[in-house]
């Protein structure tokens, strides 16, 4: 793959730039970043639709609009994580 997935376009440098020892070592660095990536996306996740749910939109409008089922909007607005994820997370 030479272009990353969409919403990390502005990444592309990391796979263009400075010579290979750096490149592997930046990339590196990101890559062990991803959990905490993954952290935050989800925090943001959850700030938002606590916000949209504040704003009067039911969990079910809420699911439509983010492309998911209303429990798993409840879910995502309470912080809880489904699968694999769920415990991980639960010991943290």
């Amino acid at each position: 793959m030479t272009t990353p997935p969409s919403p990390f376009e502005n990444l592309k440098h990391l796979a263009e730039e400075g010579d290979a020892t750096e490149r592997a070592k930046t990339v590196g660095a990101a890559l062990n970043a991803v959990p905490e990536l993954q952290h935050w996306l989800r925090q943001v996740r959850q700030r938002a639709v606590q916000e949209m749910h504040d704003d009067g939109l039911s969990y079910a409008d809420i699911g439509k609009a983010i492309g998911t089922s209303r429990v798993r909007a409840h879910q995502i607005a309470e912080g809880r994580t489904t699968g694999k994820r769920a415990g991980e997370e639960s010991a943290t």
